[in-house]
């Protein structure tokens, strides 16, 4: 007799778990159709913009991106007023002196324009960045590559923030002396 029992509350179980299983489908579907109708009837659809988009507003948009890009493409630099001047901390009790003078490259006068607009936080973040370098690593020629290489990813970092697209190509150091 208690197999008997054992195997019909084994089947309630089971069979609980599946109605269980079954309402929480019922409420999700429910769920989401009310939240359909709610969209379509007051005209709060997310992707409405995208339904209703024509395919020859799709090729003129693209026309006109090409033909943007086409005109745009030529080198624009961006030079600094002063040199970059900063101490560096080294493994002597001499200090060392570093000045760099940096010059931007961008592609296009509306990047340039970008560019110059936020040139004081440009400066800001190129400060930050050698502000942290030490003699020894930047006395290696591939040294002083890994340290281009960081203040192009600090300046994009802090240009994608402000303007959403990375607006500086190359950093490029037209003058570079350590004592």
């Amino acid at each position: 007799m208690s197999e008997s029992d054992d195997l019909s509350t084994a089947g309630s179980k089971s069979r609980r778990k599946l109605i269980m299983l079954i309402v929480v489908v019922v409420l999700f579907i429910l769920g989401v159709g009310g939240y359909v109708t709610y969209a379509y009837l007051f005209h709060k659809w997310p992707f409405a913009d995208a339904l209703t988009v024509s395919a020859s507003s799709i090729a003129g948009n693209a026309a006109t991106k090409q033909a943007a890009t086409q005109t745009d493409l030529t080198e624009q630099y961006i030079r600094f007023d002063t040199a970059f001047t900063f101490n560096l901390p080294g493994k002597t009790a001499r200090g060392h002196m570093v000045q760099v003078e940096v010059v931007l490259v961008t592609q296009g006068a509306q990047n340039a324009a970008l560019a110059q607009q936020h040139l004081p936080l440009i400066s800001a973040t190129i400060s930050e960045i050698c502000s942290q370098q030490d003699y020894e690593s930047l006395a290696s020629p591939s040294g002083r590559q890994r340290f281009k290489s960081l203040l192009l990813d600090g300046i994009r970092t802090k240009l994608t923030g402000m303007t959403n697209e990375p607006i500086i190509d190359q950093v490029l150091f037209t003058n570079f002396v350590m004592q």
